[in-house]
């Protein structure tokens, strides 16, 4: 039996095989979900949380993206959706600015958003503060800065909830999914 020598053509051909067959296990694992496996069980995924949903372009609904407020005179600083802050009995807490964001499929023609302190985890409406009514509605994201008023904080554990009012023709929806908790010490 006669060994025959392999041509540039058969060269050639093994080659562009393993080109084809390189560039398809690349584009099968490029395609394909990647699971986001943390080395720390307890940690949370953050793109899976509500505020980093809470963009004008991935949104699914008028959400509120985080809240800078003011303890006494300290510097501003940011809150995000669940966030404690520890504070002490008779500190002033003023929120400073809200930013809400807008998805291009939301429909509305007006926007509210009021801040309410429950104290002790007892819902009362009572402890508001509350903004001017005129917020933009188109879509994108937006601040709106101009709570007047400020709380001074009691002992305990207080729950701040800030719901988002949507009017849509005559009929309103509540949204109350932002809210921040103060544990307030002595």
């Amino acid at each position: 039996m006669k060994l025959s020598q392999p041509s540039i053509n058969d060269t050639i051909l093994v080659a562009l095989i393993s080109g084809c067959a390189a560039l398809g296990v690349a584009l099968i694992n490029k395609n394909s979900p990647q699971e986001n496996i943390s080395p720390n069980p307890t940690s949370t995924n953050l793109s899976t949380s509500p505020t980093a949903q809470c963009h004008s372009t991935i949104a699914h609904k008028v959400c509120i993206a985080n809240l800078t407020v003011q303890i006494n005179s300290n510097e501003p600083q940011q809150v995000r959706y669940g966030e404690r802050l520890p504070l002490k009995t008779e500190d002033k807490l003023k929120l400073l600015n809200l930013t809400f964001c807008i998805p291009s499929e939301a429909r509305l023609n007006k926007l509210e958003a009021k801040a309410y302190l429950f104290n002790n985890g007892i819902e009362n409406y009572q402890n508001m503060l509350s903004t001017p009514s005129n917020f933009p509605i188109n879509v994108g994201c937006h601040n709106i800065s101009n709570f007047p008023q400020s709380w001074t904080i009691a002992a305990g554990q207080h729950t701040v909830i800030i719901p988002m009012i949507k009017t849509d023709g005559s009929y309103r929806v509540v949204d109350k999914s932002f809210y921040l908790n103060l544990d307030v010490g002595d």
